[in-house]
């Protein structure tokens, strides 16, 4: 049997209950229009809406969560019962980890349920915590995924009466594990530009001041602060930017930025390693601040290698490069076990010898592991786009 379902997220936004109303209904009258049978929208929606109004306006199309009760994200690999379509209305934020994570969780949930998965993530934010608008479909482990807070498909329900095969998945250790597919890379830069233009938009700001340095992360942020204006169609020059070193200069100057000045908001380029290994607290907006900095140098070389200005590719290209210097990947390797797992220390110890023994000799690594654990401090909060998840995850125990 088929059937035609979508998955929507309209924008939300504090405060602003008659906007949110109508950015709802349009989601509706996108998927009526498409001839969608059932449509998904994501939890959490505010609860000042006018439901009547929206279950007249879907008329005889399903709407979850507001005509029927969706699944939870983390129900959604183990539902009750034989269910055909999974209807999964998530409340997650959009972190580069979580985006992934909803990926691969909607394409084994479908294929070891032989379901259907339509999920909606919720679209909005102030720049802190940053939605945007993440909606999936899959069908035997393919994957829908949309690029506008909108996907659309006609769908197959499976058949229940063989068995697919499951395969067992084995995977290595691998040497950055906060690292993202390469293909994940425009998305780390994506959700700065976006969490930093939303930001702005909150405290109608339309200059910001940024100083870059030798380090892949100031860089990072000029690139963000870049992508932000960009996205509000702002002038470039109203981004102030303080330089050190030539390099630094000639990479403000080839994105058309003012070199000095300052301008009304204030991005910190700190990144979460930084914050971590020197106890920095940043006191503005921290656009780097879950952003480990082997990752800011991963995605800058990727800038350098896309960008097709050689004006900003080779500079960039060469403060990557010297960037090298000191082991990061190491420390990001502890930080990664320390913050998301919690793992005790010897357990890290032996992982990091494990992986890194072939690559680095043990008196380095032993040099790693006393610095970082004579600092390792869980960083204090502050003022940025949440781009990895840093929260600990706790197994429950039975």
């Amino acid at each position: 049997m088929k059937i035609k379902v979508a998955a929507a997220a309209p924008e939300i936004l504090p405060g602003q209950p008659g906007q949110n109303m109508a950015n709802v209904l349009a989601a509706i009258d996108r998927a009526r229009a498409d001839g969608a049978q059932l449509l998904v929208l994501p939890a959490g929606l505010p609860e000042d809406m006018n439901r009547g109004a929206l279950e007249r306006q879907a008329g005889s199309m399903e709407v979850y969560p507001i005509m029927k009760q969706s699944l939870p994200r983390e129900e959604l690999a183990n539902p009750h019962g034989d269910m055909d379509i999974l209807c999964c209305s998530s409340d997650t934020a959009s972190t580069v980890s979580s985006h992934l994570e909803n990926i691969n969780l909607a394409g084994l949930a479908s294929h070891e349920n032989m379901a259907v998965v339509v999920m909606a993530c919720p679209m909005g934010g102030d720049g802190g915590t940053l939605y945007t608008g993440q909606c999936v479909i899959a069908q035997n482990g393919a994957i829908l995924e949309s690029a506008d807070g909108y996907v659309f498909a006609k769908v197959t329900i499976p058949s229940r009466e063989k068995a697919a095969p499951v395969e067992e998945l084995v995977t290595d250790q691998p040497t950055d594990p906060w690292m993202p597919l390469p293909e994940e890379l425009p998305r780390v830069l994506k959700l700065q530009g976006e969490g930093l233009a939303r930001r702005m938009k909150s405290l109608g700001a339309t200059q910001l001041t940024v100083h870059i340095d030798r380090t892949a992360s100031s860089l990072l942020a000029l690139t963000a602060c870049v992508t932000a204006v960009d996205k509000l169609k702002l002038s470039r020059k109203n981004i102030h930017v303080t330089a050190d070193g030539n390099r630094a200069r000639r990479i403000a100057a080839a994105f058309g930025v003012t070199l000095g000045g300052q301008g009304g908001m204030t991005v910190d380029s700190t990144d979460l390693t930084t914050r971590v290994l020197e106890s920095v607290r940043p006191s503005h907006y921290a656009v780097n601040a879950t952003v480990p900095r082997s990752v800011a140098r991963l995605v800058m070389r990727w800038y350098a290698n896309t960008c097709g200005d050689l004006a900003l590719s080779q500079p960039i290209r060469s403060i990557a490069r010297d960037d090298d210097a000191e082991p990061w990947v190491l420390y990001d390797f502890l930080l990664h076990f320390s913050l998301v797992y919690d793992l005790p220390k010897w357990t890290q110890a032996r992982l990091l010898e494990d992986t890194f023994e072939h690559a680095y000799d043990l008196d380095a690594i032993q040099q790693v592991l006393d610095r970082f654990f004579d600092v390792y401090r869980r960083p204090a909060p502050c003022d940025g786009p949440a781009v990895f998840t840093t929260d600990v995850i706790r197994e429950a125990r039975g």
